[in-house]
């Protein structure tokens, strides 16, 4: 009876089992991931202006991944799990492919082979898995690329014309769609031609000429895959965005010599983060700084995923791997090369347009050349002579993997709640937004960089109806807070008409809405440019564009737009923040005996706030009604610091002015609060 190291040997046992060594790296939170990023922007368009607008927004750079795109919102729709789902299955299928093209080359290292695809499918140098809407595309071309590459290899190893024929035009054909998809991943025609060179390099019979005829005649017709693209993408396609238009990267090569010593660096630079500063560096951003019941989590996973490579390793196979050890020197030398020759190659295009491996913002470079990577530590591995100790090297590279993939999604699915947990406020607070507003927000703890980060959630709220048109009205335009930003704002603004991807927005930086959330247990808070409330842990930014908020541009009057479930989850539980914006939206009417009202259901229910601005909606209802007392009681918990006194006399000066308050009310603001 085969031992399960022996059944690791066959191919569809070792895809069972990357598929669940895969899962626990990649599967634990995936229900909690929601939209991130360029999730927002591309939903929209799919949800507003149909699954075939994608072809519109890919039309400027890569019209094949419009395609893509129209197929997966078409199967998955609006829900986030599916895609993980999908991209979690095109890893696993690069995986087994790889794992493949090394039972196809080197038959008497299965093992390591199945290792080298392994660590291709747990890299923790990629760390754009948990965004998989987005990076569907690339996923699918990794997936494609690395069929391609195996079928090669297959064509070139079948028996018969028509399985030769068959698997070659499938390979040039996955190959168009892989380099359509994503061009930089044009590295992999490097480990194609070099896994060619293999096979006809071997014949150490036959003359070193004889030898390289042929392998370049049997790499002719694979030629048509990647030279075919070439030729469409540099003479024929006319790229619009600048990015990936290859002659306007290339020119800086001919106006500056220096640049080729830049690319060299860089190259360097980057081989070495692809191969050694990936398992250093997003393990401590991500993995060492997670909570403490998350840490304990991570290493949870870590610990079950290390325990299913240790039984595995541990079989009576054992020997049988000890054994594959053995195998010649001139097979490890063809892994070595072919490692090398991967993992240089798919770096070059992206140095060659002026891009560079940044862990942990730009990852995806790195997704590439993991191939060679996998295949370098499996040599690695298979040079260490002791069993137990190999063991061991192999079990802490996994826990480093699926320690740094769990603590990468913990943040995101943070990031996921806190993003739905701002946006359903904003449903409660505002029952419409005024079309054509300029909207700033502030999210707790998550940067902003993209100004969709904002406009896709709003808009999903206030503007989802359909549109039929090449071009989509954004009706909420939105900006990020930088400092070009806030001087267009405090000078009284401009406009600005961008056109991205098919998106078009009329920006009016004379027309904004303020919209701040300090700390993930505080809630939103609109600001009213005529009496800004602020708080200590606002931005310097903020405070500076405050006074131009147009809170008037909530329109308070109509039914609340409830969000959509599978884009913001289901409704949380209704605490203090929902009494909070209710009784803002109650302020902003002049529904001053509503508001009291909200404040004994609220501290019935047991909730009280986290931020003491919190208190001014009710603090100004009592100063309405002329209850002294009750603000009395309310000054201690709202005025804790020199700070918010400050606003809260500078508030409440102002509500003054607009409202008619009793002679002891303003007595008291002017005494216990001001002075």
């Amino acid at each position: 009876m085969q031992t399960l190291k022996q059944k690791i040997g066959s191919f569809w046992w070792g895809v069972l089992f990357l598929t669940l060594l895969g899962a626990v790296t990649y599967l634990p939170l995936v229900a909690k991931l929601g939209y991130i990023n360029d999730d927002w922007y591309l939903m929209f368009d799919g949800y507003v202006g149909g699954a075939d607008f994608f072809h519109e927004v890919f039309s400027v750079d890569r019209p094949v991944r419009g395609y893509v795109m129209q197929a997966a919102f078409s199967l998955f729709g609006m829900n986030p799990l599916y895609y993980h789902l999908s991209a979690f299955t095109f890893r696993v299928i690069s995986a087994a492919s790889l794992f493949w093209i090394g039972n196809q080359l080197w038959v008497n290292r299965k093992t390591y082979n199945w290792l080298a695809a392994l660590l291709f499918l747990v890299y923790p140098g990629f760390l754009s898995q948990v965004n998989p809407i987005d990076y569907q595309s690339q996923i699918f071309s990794l997936a494609c690329g690395m069929v391609s590459v195996a079928l090669t290899l297959k064509a070139l190893r079948a028996k018969s014309t028509a399985a030769c024929w068959g698997c070659t035009i499938m390979s040039v054909f996955l190959a168009w769609v892989y380099l359509g998809l994503v061009e930089y991943f044009l590295g992999f025609e490097a480990l194609r031609f070099a896994i060619i060179g293999i096979l006809y390099f071997r014949k150490t019979e036959q003359p070193v000429f004889v030898r390289l005829k042929s392998a370049v005649a049997a790499s002719l017709p694979f030629l048509a895959g990647a030279g075919g693209f070439l030729v469409w993408r540099l003479f024929f396609f006319e790229a619009e965005r600048k990015a990936t238009d290859v002659s306007l990267q290339l020119s800086s090569l001919f106006e500056s010599p220096l640049t080729a010593l830049w690319w060299l660096n860089y190259l360097i630079q980057d081989v070495f983060k692809v191969v050694m500063v990936a398992w250093t560096v997003p393990l401590n951003i991500f993995g060492f700084s997670l909570r403490l019941r998350d840490a304990f989590a991570g290493f949870a996973f870590a610990g079950l995923a290390v325990a299913a490579l240790l039984v595995f390793l541990r079989q009576d196979g054992e020997k049988a791997g000890e054994t594959e050890s053995g195998g010649g020197s001139g097979e490890m030398r063809e892994q070595l090369w072919l490692a090398f020759i991967t993992i240089v190659a798919c770096l070059i295009p992206v140095i060659l347009v002026n891009r560079h491996v940044t862990l942990p913002d730009y990852s995806r470079y790195a997704l590439a050349s993991s191939a060679g990577v996998g295949i370098l530590f499996s040599v690695i591995f298979e040079k260490i002579s002791t069993a137990s100790l190999r063991a061991g090297v192999i079990a802490f590279f996994l826990g480093i993997s699926v320690l740094t993939h769990h603590g990468n999604a913990v943040r995101v699915a943070d990031e996921t709640e806190a993003n739905r947990n701002f946006w359903r406020q904003v449903s409660w607070r505002a029952p419409m937004i005024e079309e054509g507003v300029t909207l700033i927000a502030s999210y707790p703890g998550s940067p902003l960089s993209e100004d969709y980060f904002i406009w896709g959630p709003a808009n999903f709220i206030y503007y989802p109806e359909p549109q039929d048109a090449n071009v989509l009205q954004i009706k909420l335009p939105a900006a990020v807070l930088n400092g070009g930003t806030v001087n267009q704002i405090i000078s009284n603004g401009s406009e600005e008409t961008p056109l991205r991807r098919g998106n078009y927005l009329e920006r009016d930086f004379g027309n904004v809405l303020v919209m701040i959330q300090s700390r993930a247990d505080t809630c939103v808070r609109f600001i009213d440019g005529d009496a800004p409330e602020l708080s200590p842990l606002d931005a310097e930014r903020l405070v500076l564009v405050a006074p131009h908020s147009r809170l008037d541009a909530v329109i308070t009057e109509g039914d609340f737009r409830t969000p959509p479930t599978e884009v913001f989850g289901a409704e949380p539980e209704r605490g203090w923040c929902y009494y909070y914006q209710k009784a803002d939206l109650a302020r902003q009417r002049g529904e001053w005996d509503a508001i009291p009202v909200l404040l004994d259901e609220a501290l019935d229910n047991g909730y009280y706030p986290n931020d003491g601005l919190e208190w001014m909606p009710f603090f100004q209802a009592y100063a309405a009604q002329g209850d002294v007392k009750k603000i009395s009681e309310m000054t201690k918990l709202i005025v804790s610091d020199k700070f918010l006194r400050l606003q809260v006399c500078n508030s409440m000066t102002k509500f003054a002015e607009r409202e008619t308050l009793s002679a002891d009310v303003e007595e008291f603001i002017q005494k216990k609060i001001c002075e």
